[in-house]
């Protein structure tokens, strides 16, 4: 009989079914790309809509940017948050400044130089991030990555902020923005690290296809 089924008879194969369907090189980078921009766009805008909402204690003298407890995420995300954050500050130190009465002469360099001290600082924490440094059972690596990024930024922004208002002492400028940093970093900002750093979160990012780095799984 046709329809009888003969054990030598080959079943065809369906060559759609059992087989996983993998994407061309070009694609996967092409995605990798795509999703690296998108990032550095979301943590740049983000950053800078803080820096304006928060103007008045985001770039005088006396302050507590609320916006830098964005940077110790560059340990988990790096280059794209990094470059994010740097061109976030730029965008959001322009817009704020002019709102806020900060001599305008000296817009170019909060510009300037909270952008680049952001790139600065940010790279190093995502490189101390890495190290995996433990006191006991605790990795203290993401603590003195937070503690390095404080130091950078309020060296870098007091000393120009003391020459932008010339009433404000060099010492005190530098420890008027340490203590806002603080705030925002290493308590605020180590606070949020910890949240997105915990495994289910970051298993989740994973299954998103975001490139995790500063963990034990990662290195």
């Amino acid at each position: 009989m046709s329809g009888a089924f003969h054990p030598l008879r080959l079943a065809r194969k369906n060559p759609g079914v059992g087989r996983q369907m993998r994407r061309d090189p070009e694609d996967r980078i092409t995605v990798s790309v795509s999703r690296n921009l998108a990032l550095a766009a979301v943590f740049g805008a983000l950053y800078a809509a803080l820096v304006v909402a928060f103007a008045p204690i985001s770039n005088l003298p006396i302050q507590a940017r609320v916006a830098d407890a964005l940077m110790p995420l560059v340990i988990l995300f790096g280059w794209p948050v990094i470059v994010g954050l740097g061109i976030g500050a730029l965008a959001g130190n322009f817009l704020a400044d002019s709102i806020t009465g900060f001599p305008s002469a000296s817009i170019g360099l909060d510009m300037v130089g909270g952008s680049l001290v952001n790139l600065l600082a940010g790279f190093l924490a995502w490189k101390i991030g890495q190290q995996g440094w433990r006191i006991g059972n605790r990795n203290v690596s993401w603590f003195v990555a937070t503690i390095v990024e404080t130091a950078v930024i309020s060296t870098v922004v007091g000393s120009y902020l003391s020459i932008v208002f010339p009433s404000t002492a060099l010492a005190a400028s530098v420890l008027l923005v340490l203590a806002g940093e603080i705030v925002a970093i290493n308590i605020g900002g180590f606070a949020l690290l910890n949240i997105v750093g915990r495994p289910r979160s970051l298993d989740l990012l994973r299954s998103w296809g975001f490139r995790i780095y500063g963990t034990d799984k990662d290195r």
